[in-house]
């Protein structure tokens, strides 16, 4: 088995194209240490090689022991930030870019597709299309989009297309995140801080609004650990038993119904790692480094430090990939080859 990583992003040169043409955020500006992806004001992501350089990025997986890694672009500045049409043409150009890539290097990379979730039924279409005619096997999706989150009834036809099509579902952040107005002028507090924010929010009403319920067979995976949920899950459960009395929303245990999402080990300290092993157990947890924001070679070294047993890293970083796949993986990859 390979050592997958479930968090990484990268930017096609057709994304990037569009983004050095456009005038309005999300755009490519250029400064005095190279190009950076702007999201807002203040808020400029710095493209760095690994990021458009597939032959650098295999270096850096090799030199890491990473085998596999999730292909997608990045949620934060990327197809949901376009207008409607525009969106619906960048992510048919880009699946194509990133399955032509997986094609190239087979093995090495598991495209997941974008979508253009502003339009739900659009998006259900483009995936399909992504995952039976490229072979994706997954989905990248924003957490929340302008403060509507995935428990809306708007975004059915995305989770329904999901589940009938049998890939992972994939939470990510998104800028600006909720709290962006009362982090102003602090502009890195909104992605060091508020999108941990926004993932806890948006596991949390997916949780209440019965996603489980509704969609028994859907597999959603939880980037950055699920954000701040290991450290209020005991918090979560005395008030849902003893300040509320239960919830006429959420009829089990808050901690009990978060067992039911995978959650991806990036933007995590090795002690964090191990307290959600502990809390939600090892077989949800799956590995990611969120590279290249952070060092792949660190979230590596943040599982092995996590003090958990051999056999529990080796199901965070391969076991839970094969079960969360269940050969659609292997089928996906195939296809692309």
């Amino acid at each position: 088995m390979s050592v997958v990583d479930f968090h990484a992003y990268f930017q096609p040169r057709v994304l990037l194209d569009e983004l050095r043409q456009r005038h309005e955020y999300p755009m490519v500006r250029s400064g005095p240490q190279g190009e950076a992806v702007y999201t807002g004001p203040g808020a400029g992501r710095p493209i760095r090689p690994e990021q458009s350089d597939i032959e650098v990025r295999l270096r850096m997986m090799d030199a890491a022991g990473v085998d596999q890694q999730i292909l997608r672009v990045q949620n934060v500045g990327g197809i949901d930030a376009f207008e409607p049409d525009r969106a619906k043409i960048m992510a048919r150009a880009v699946n194509a870019e990133l399955s032509e890539i997986a094609r190239k290097y087979p093995g090495r990379f598991i495209p997941f597709a974008a979508v253009p979730a502003n339009e739900p039924e659009a998006a259900a279409q483009e995936l399909v299309h992504a995952v039976e005619v490229l072979g994706h096997a997954g989905v990248g999706l924003s957490c929340q989009i302008a403060g509507k989150g995935l428990d809306h009834e708007h975004y059915l036809p995305l989770l329904q297309a999901a589940q009938s099509l049998g890939v992972p579902l994939l939470l990510l952040p998104n800028h600006p995140p909720l709290l962006e107005p009362a982090l102003r002028p602090y502009h890195w507090l909104a992605g060091a801080f508020g999108f941990q924010v926004d993932l806890t929010w948006a596991v949390l009403r997916l949780l209440h609004a019965g996603v489980f319920e509704r969609f028994p067979d859907i597999t959603i995976i939880v980037a950055n650990l699920g954000g701040v949920l290991s450290s209020i899950t005991e918090r979560l459960d005395e008030y849902w038993n003893r300040v509320h009395t239960g919830s006429d929303t959420l009829p089990m245990m808050p901690s009990e119904g978060l067992r039911g999402f995978y959650y991806e080990t990036a933007s995590a300290h090795p002690a964090s790692i191990a307290a959600a092993a502990q809390l939600f157990g090892a077989d949800r947890l799956v590995f990611g480094s969120d590279y290249p924001s952070f060092s792949l070679q660190r979230g590596v070294d943040n599982i092995r430090n996590s003090n958990l047993s051999e056999q529990e890293m080796d199901a965070v970083m391969r076991g839970n990939a094969t079960t969360i796949f269940n050969g659609m993986h292997w089928a996906g990859r195939e296809k692309v080859q």
